[in-house]
């Protein structure tokens, strides 16, 4: 069975993999991807060395579901992270959740644009990074519209999997004040949804700069006001705590 993974990356201290797909439906100006298509924790790729070596070819083969199964059985993961560009968009993406949990009976995780909700019998838990909530800048950055996203929000809220929200702060675009209006909409949802808040790496033909950790720290703090549980990454070396193995 064909899939869209091309990459497949393992932590050893957590037992968890991450599996890139390729592939996506939309076309954000700051993607990480257009400086490099594989895991930026690598220590290849970690974050200014991503800007002196860029890879962002396309992926010279995609992976069959037998194939990873067996570089996984390897590693029998407790938790398998299925992130992008987008896995949502793999034709097998059921047919994957599901091998996985009867091969390895693991936590299976999306981390998705939200644009689409796949078959989620067999995911556990879905992270959405939601780009912007004000529709302007929304189909600006994405060339999509946010309403989508936002309906699909909250059908994963009414679901079984456990959600959580994440956005970057891209200074000069998506500053506080739009993080402060994403924290809203979830609020209105459930406060209690985590939310994460992540630094923007300069990336793609733009001019805005990398996030400073002080913006994320004011950043969490207000949003704080509206949520429950808010976490930030200030985008620096010390913060990587577990060393990330290439495996395919």
């Amino acid at each position: 069975m064909k899939t869209n993974i091309y990459h497949i990356t393992h932590t050893p201290t957590t037992g968890s993999v991450s599996l890139r797909f390729w592939g996506c439906n939309m076309s954000c100006h700051g993607c990480l991807c257009k400086e490099g298509i594989y895991d930026h924790l690598l220590k290849e790729n970690r974050f200014d060395k991503l800007l002196q070596a860029k890879n962002t070819s396309k992926p010279g083969r995609l992976l069959e579901l037998d194939e990873v199964l067996a570089r996984l059985d390897e590693l029998q993961p407790k938790k398998i992270f299925l992130t992008g560009e987008e896995a949502s968009l793999d034709p097998n993406y059921a047919a994957i959740t599901k091998a996985f949990h009867q091969r390895f009976n693991c936590e299976n995780v999306l981390y998705t644009n939200g644009f689409k909700i796949p078959e989620i019998e067999d995911t556990d838990a879905v992270e959405v990074g939601i780009k912007a909530i004000s529709e302007e800048l929304h189909q600006w950055y994405t060339e999509r519209s946010v309403e989508p996203i936002k309906q699909n929000f909250i059908r994963y809220a009414h679901s079984e999997v456990k959600l959580t929200a994440a956005s970057i702060l891209i200074p000069g675009l998506v500053e506080i004040e739009e993080i402060e209006r994403i924290a809203q909409f979830i609020a209105s949802v459930n406060p209690d949804i985590p939310y994460f808040v992540l630094p923007y790496f300069p990336a793609g033909d733009n001019n805005w700069r990398k996030t400073r950790p002080e913006e994320v720290a004011e950043a969490v703090e207000r949003v704080s006001r509206y949520l429950t549980n808010v976490s930030g990454c200030r985008g620096v070396e010390q913060e990587i705590l577990y060393e990330v193995e290439r495996v395919v």
